[in-house]
């Protein structure tokens, strides 16, 4: 049987420390889906693609 492991990120938007699964730390990036929309939504009116989402 084997456990679920937790690791600690930091939403690099709004700050926040969040737990995920460690086998899914490296794609979650944002704490929430508002802050990933909010942080796809300030690169695109800067003019830069989004890397990973199109």
């Amino acid at each position: 049987m084997s456990t679920m492991t937790h690791v600690k990120k930091t939403c690099p938007f709004c700050g926040k420390e969040f737990f995920v699964l460690e086998n899914a730390a490296n794609k979650a990036v944002y704490c929430t889906l508002a802050c990933l929309t909010k942080a796809q939504e300030k690169f695109e009116s800067r003019g830069v693609a989004f890397p990973g989402l199109g």
